[in-house]
């Protein structure tokens, strides 16, 4: 899935997908602050996600607790899923079988 994202119009990299597991807005500006460092404007991300965060409220057993939900973002290094993930305490998921589920 390559994506010209140059208006030069020249051939970007191919970008690969992958799922954050995210449950705070901090988080995904967290994750965009990194990709805007590492690729400048060669990524993409999942659009509407402060929407899917607000609106995401499940009880827990006592308490009012926010679950993780699936974010996709979209980069040219497949080794950067795996930094950012390390670094911010995160899971991520591959793109190998669609949509990931959540585990309850």
């Amino acid at each position: 899935m390559s994506k010209s994202l140059d208006p030069l119009k020249l051939t970007a990299q191919e970008l690969h997908r992958f799922w954050f597991m995210i449950s705070t807005s901090k988080q995904w500006y967290s994750i965009m602050k990194e990709c805007r460092r590492e690729f400048d404007r060669n990524w993409t991300c999942q659009s509407k996600v402060l929407r899917k965060l607000s609106a995401n409220k499940k009880f827990g057993y006592y308490t009012m607790t926010k679950l993780p939900i699936p974010v996709w973002f979209e980069v040219p290094d497949p080794a950067f899923a795996t930094f950012v993930a390390v670094k911010l305490g995160l899971e991520v998921r591959s793109d190998c079988n669609g949509k990931p589920t959540i585990n309850n």
